[in-house]
């Protein structure tokens, strides 16, 4: 299967992409979903850059937020109608190419008209779109992960193929059918688990066994040699790198920020972000460049965290803190 590539515009539907790139890593895993152009060298070309890297996707994902179109830069420009704009060159390299390119639309925005969009990305406007609502977020991810089964698909193969074994042909199709039967399975058993556990119920372990009983679930628990991982495995895994449980995800206050908290909470952080400069005092002050305009205070998210926030922002922080334990998927007994 090749990457999932998300493209957006920060200023416009941050908040959607980072749920969105949760939501897919968890169904496609960490090293398949990927969010701008990350690490591009200090003297590299970024236009060649973005190519290579939507060039070696297999689908990209366009969102498209009530904004999308009409983010303009320093200068009052529109950013759309900048040639280097880096959302342009991810659409336009994707159309290039021949990626599959699939407008995903947030907060109740609407597909852009041909006449709105610059020569080299108008075909944008006649490709399907899908909406992801706030409402029914869960339900319309879902649709877009069955869409996308079928787009990502494996990267064509150009050495010739060998003469097919009279019986592993049949045998290997049908193990690739049950992959992704095996893959949902597991994935209903373990939230099964944690939704249960969070509840303090003594009897999630019968739960996850009736969940998965039927043939399919021998192939979960098969040894991983088999190519097919175990759900305790999978549990483990999502443990040990801080999978929030169902409802939370990643804070990312800064890089590597791995508490979970509400999407809501998570949206208003990169709010918070953004005004950091706003909310300092700008003539300094006893902490000097770092000290906050009256009314507000350090977040503290994590040591040395001196963005400027409301009073109830930081409580509402420090609360998330605490409860960090306890929103991530548990360790299996």
């Amino acid at each position: 299967m090749r990457p999932i590539f998300i493209s957006y515009r920060r200023e416009d539907s941050e908040g959607q992409a980072g749920r969105l790139f949760e939501s897919l890593r968890e169904v496609f895993g960490e090293q398949m979903v990927f969010m701008d152009v990350a690490t591009i060298e200090p003297g590299a070309d970024f236009r060649r850059a973005i190519e290579t890297n939507i060039d070696q996707c297999g689908v990209v994902l366009s969102l498209i937020g009530r904004t999308w179109l009409t983010v303009t830069g320093k200068d009052g420009k529109r950013r759309l109608d900048n040639p280097n704009d880096f959302v342009r060159l991810e659409t336009s390299s994707a159309l290039k190419r021949g990626v599959t390119l699939i407008p995903v639309l947030v907060q109740g925005a609407t597909m852009p008209q041909e006449a709105d969009l610059p020569d080299d990305i108008k075909d944008l406007a006649y490709r399907n779109s899908i909406e992801l609502t706030h409402a029914r977020w869960d339900s319309d991810v879902q649709l877009l992960i069955n869409a996308l089964r079928g787009h990502a698909g494996a990267e064509k193969d150009t050495t010739p193929a060998a003469p097919p074994a009279p019986e592993k042909p049949v045998e290997t199709k049908r193990r690739t059918r049950l992959l992704p039967i095996v893959g949902a399975l597991a994935a209903v058993g373990l939230t099964g688990a944690v939704l249960l556990k969070m509840s303090g119920s003594s009897q999630h372990a019968p739960a996850v066994e009736d969940a998965l009983a039927s043939p399919a679930s021998v192939a979960v628990d098969r040894p991983a040699a088999s190519g097919v991982i175990s759900r305790v495995e999978l549990q483990r895994r999502a443990h040990l790198r801080g999978a929030c449980i169902k409802g939370y995800v990643w804070r990312q206050a800064r890089p590597g920020d791995r508490i979970c908290v509400t999407p809501d909470t998570q949206a208003r952080v990169y709010a918070e972000n953004r005004a950091a400069a706003d909310n300092r005092s700008p003539t300094g002050g006893a902490y000097g460049p770092n000290t906050c305009k009256n009314g507000f205070v350090w977040r503290e998210a994590f040591q040395g965290d001196d963005v400027c926030v409301t009073p109830d922002a930081r409580e509402q922080t420090a609360q998330d803190n605490s409860l960090a334990v306890q929103r991530i998927v548990p360790m299996p007994q």
